[in-house]
Parts: structure tokens; sequence; C-alpha cells
């Protein structure tokens, strides 16, 4: 069972007791080291009342974990108490946030999370002008208010203290905002770390109990960690967690826009034991060497036999980047896509003389921001803060359109979810304009149309009602669905002088119906992923 992994491999597979940190390059079989160790812990290992906590930092990544245990290692069967694979959030709400919360924020209600990828967080009062950053603001480590979105987001500019050394009015009111919904039982996922930090802290009998639930902590992708989740391991460790692996690379960052800190990984793999895992699985010698200039890496050994020894080496080619310089074009948007063309062409030759076939299997083109994607004709996200068609106390709307535009484009479950919620909300607010959607809420309005059947039936009924998204101007889109909703008063507003797009750039394209044979997404969608080319576009 594991005598396919290698000597390094075994090292974290085998690994006993204590605190270490693996630093894993690219390729090297990271996720299947993981999956190994899990593996052979609980084949030799006695269970009874402590267990495994796997964490990583996506549902995918958690997923990915138990394939390979089933998959390559034979673990069929579930894993539950008192083991858990899942993500480093629904850990800390599992355990900490969801069931104590309440001690920090002072409500008389369990906590419910809000803003993304919960729901959608509407304006409560609407008096207050900056209840709109609820879910755009948070807490650092030393108890300062944080943006966790682009300053643009923000109607005026974010200075946190004034000339006189006093805190800045803006921020003032949104730390008051912040505390006003914290007692209302709100918080977005930012704010369940930083509460979840503080009630471990002031409660230490709490860390230790959750302390002594794990015989061993594996923390998956660990470079994506922030002060706040780190911490929380720390006191975790002090309290009786003595069995910690810290495992990622710090060159695959992808939360560093949300706080997160590599070289918090950088310190730990310093403070605790170490093993380096540079064998690359995936890539040839060439590509390891060009990769080696760019990376913490300073050397990688390729190490599959089929690759290894692959002639073609990684080549840079410049482009014409779009630029204005006062207000006057240098380079047009037109030039930059001409330029870009050429790029594209020669691109493809080089994968027909390499006889690799173009399919989405085999040829990705990645970009790192969503700008650089407009280089061939597709534009993934059209929504830019301050060109926003959606009005803050009107979020509902964006719900129900994004809500039918996943739908039709097969993700019936979150489409459903987000039509729900939108449409409950948009027919409450008739009456309340403060109305905030709960499952409770949902509940009650089953009980009001006297059943779950019923109630499917009607809000079915409302869904068929809503035009098709694909290819619709979005304001063509609202006034055909407002429309066909007149009968029942629902009206659906949004910035008119903004919404001159196809829903289908707003909410990344109509995947079905994807022009290009090769893959095209970000450089973080592809994690993971193995191609025979590759296109990086880099501004």
């Amino acid at each position: 069972m594991f005598s396919h992994l290698s000597d390094k491999q075994r090292e974290i597979c085998n690994f006993q007791e204590g605190l270490v940190v693996v630093k894993a390059c690219p390729g090297s079989g990271k996720t299947y080291s993981v999956a190994a160790r899990i593996a052979k812990l609980l084949l030799n290992c006695n269970f009874k009342r402590k267990g495994i906590a796997a964490l990583s930092f996506t549902n995918v990544a958690c997923n990915e974990i138990l394939h390979k245990l089933d998959q390559d290692f034979g673990i069929k069967f579930l894993i539950d108490h008192p083991h858990i694979i899942t993500t480093l959030d629904s850990f800390i709400n599992q355990y900490i946030f969801l069931p104590f919360g309440h001690l920090f924020m002072h409500s008389g209600r369990r906590p419910i999370l809000v803003g993304d990828p919960y729901s959608t967080w509407n304006i409560q009062r609407l008096f207050n002008n900056y209840d709109q950053y609820f879910d755009k603001t948070t807490f650092n480590i030393d108890g300062f208010l944080i943006m966790i979105v682009p300053a643009q987001a923000f109607h005026f500019k974010w200075n946190y203290y004034n000339k006189n050394g006093d805190i800045n009015g803006h921020i003032t009111n949104l730390i008051n905002s912040k505390y006003y919904y914290f007692k209302k039982g709100f918080s977005n996922q930012s704010d369940a770390n930083y509460i979840s930090l503080m009630i471990l802290k002031e409660y230490p009998l709490i860390a230790r109990n959750i302390a002594n639930l794990f015989e061993y902590f594996i923390v998956d992708e660990a470079q994506d960690t922030d002060e706040i989740q780190m911490n929380i391991i720390e006191i975790l460790q002090k309290h009786g967690t003595n069995n910690i692996m810290l495992i990622g690379d710090r060159d695959q960052a992808i939360f560093e826009w949300n706080n997160a800190k590599p070289e918090i990984f950088d310190n730990k793999y310093k403070e605790w034991g170490k093993i380096l895992l540079d064998e690359n699985r995936r890539s040839s010698q060439k590509i390891c060497n060009f990769i080696g200039r760019l990376s913490s890496f300073k050397i990688t050994e390729s190490i599959n036999s089929e690759v290894k020894n692959y002639e073609f080496s990684p080549q840079i080619v410049g482009y014409k980047r779009k630029q204005k310089k006062h207000e006057e074009w240098i380079v047009s948007p037109t030039e930059s896509i001409q330029s870009f063309d050429k790029i594209m062409t020669y691109f493809c030759a080089i994968c027909e003389e390499h006889k690799i076939p173009i399919h989405k299997q085999s040829v990705a083109v990645l970009y790192r921001g969503n700008s650089l994607s407009e280089l061939i004709r597709i534009h993934r996200e059209a929504f830019i803060y301050n060109e926003s068609p959606w009005i803050p106390n009107n979020l509902h709307v964006k719900d129900i359109v994004k809500g039918k535009h996943l739908y039709e484009n097969g993700n019936f479950k979150e489409g459903y979810r987000l039509l729900e919620k939108g449409l409950l909300e948009s027919i409450k607010k008739q009456s309340d304009q403060n109305f905030f959607c709960t499952i409770k809420d949902i509940e009650d309005f089953i009980f009001e149309k006297g059943g779950f059947k019923n109630y499917r039936t009607y809000l079915f009924h409302l869904i068929n009602l809503l035009p098709n998204t694909i290819g619709k101007i979005l304001s063509e889109w609202i006034a055909e669905a407002n429309e066909n909703l007149k009968e029942y008063k629902i009206e659906l507003k949004i910035e008119i002088q903004n919404s001159n797009m196809t829903i289908d750039n707003l909410f990344g394209g109509n995947l079905k119906s994807d022009p290009y044979p090769f893959y095209f997404g970000t450089v973080h969608s592809v994690k993971g992923k193995t191609f025979e080319a590759v296109l990086l576009i880099l501004a």
C-alpha cells in the first residue's frame, strides 16, 4: 500500500510525534503524502477518544484528500468521529465560534454567518451608511479594524488616525457598526476567526477541551494561514495538542489578499522540526531549473522518468499591454489584443509541433488578474466596486440574478439556494426594508404557505417567471423580470447606468458554451492539476 512512496514522502508518512513543518515544492505529491500519513495512522493506531484533525483551506482540497484515501490507500469507510477532514474555517466554526461566539458577541442567539461564502449581506439599519460595510471589514490580531476587500469598495479614504492621533471618524463609525451587529448575532468568516481567538484567550478551559479531542493535527496548505489562524493553532498546542504537522509551499500562497502571510509558515519552518520535499513528479528537469530562478526552492529534482528529460525549455515572450497616459492610449486595447493573438498562434503551433492535442485536459491558458483575461476576448469578472450595478439595500437582486444564472448552467443546488433567499427577501422587503433572510425565516414562510409542498410549488412558479439569463444584458433582463413579476408586486432594482453588461460576463461566462478548446482560468484555479502545455499571461 505504501510501496510507491519515495524516501522523503515516507518520512512524512512515518513521522511519529511532535511539531513539524513540511516544505513541499510544486508537483511533489504533497496531497498524496498527507493522505498516506492519515491512512497509516488510521490503520496502525487504536483511536478511541482522541482522533485526527486533517484541515485544509478549501473543500476541493479536503475532497482531494478523501479521494486519495479511497483510491490510493483503500480507506473506503466514512471518516467520522473522532476524526475530521474539513477546512480550517469550518473547524474553527464548529468547535469554537458557533457554540461559544455569543460569549464575546454578547448576543442572546447562536451566531449567524453572513457575507462570502454564506450569503449576501444586506443593510439592516437604513439610517447608518456604514452598515453596508459589515462584511467588508474585520479585526486583526491586535484588535484593529482592517479591510478585507479592495479600498475602492469604500466611499471614503481609509485613514485609521487623524493628524491629531485620534481614530478617524469613518473608522469609529465602522467599529460601532461592527459591534452593533455582533450583538445582533451576525458575523462574517474573518470576524468568526477573530472572535474565536478572543474566546480561546479568555476561556482557556475551552481551548483545553478542544485540544483533548484530537491526537494529531495535520494542516494542509499551511502557507495560507493568517496570524489569527496560526495563533489559534498555537493556543491549542499550548493546551495539549502535541502532534502538529504543517505542510505547504510558501510559493503557492493564494490567500495573501485575505491577510494570509506566508512568512508565518516560514517562521514555523525555522522553529519546528522540518522535512523538505523537493522532488517534482510532474515537470521536466528543464522546467524545474527554470522555476528555481523564481522560487524559494533553489533546486528541485524531476523524478518522473516519463518527463524528466523532456527537451523543451520554458520561453518568455513579450506582448503589448494596453496603457494610458494623460487620458490618451499609448497602446490601445485593440493593439494589445492583436499583439497577444500572435503569441496565441505561436503557442498553438508549438503544441502542434510537439504532438500535444489542444483540449481542456492537456492545454491551459492561465492568467493572474481578471483584466488580463480580456486579451483573448473573455471577460470573466465584470464586477468593479465603483461601477457596481447593485444597490446596497437591494443586494437580494444580485442573489436572484446569480442564482438563475447558476441554475441554468447546471449548478442547481447553489442556484436554488440563492434564488430561494433572494426571492423571499424581495417579497418580505415590500413591508420591511430591513428584512434579512435566515433559515428560521424560510421555515416560517413554509408554515405560512401551508407546508413544504405548497411552498416549493410557489417558489418554483416564481423561478419559472424569471427570464433566461444566457446572452442577456443585465438591464434588459431586469426589465423583463419586473414585467413578469408585476402581479406579485416584486420590483428588482439596480443601478441602470452600471448595468449595460451581459449576465454571462458579470458572473464568469456561460461555461456550457465556452468557445475555447483549451482550459482557460486563473493560475490558482488549476492548483494540483497537470497539463502537457501551459501559457501563462503575466502583467
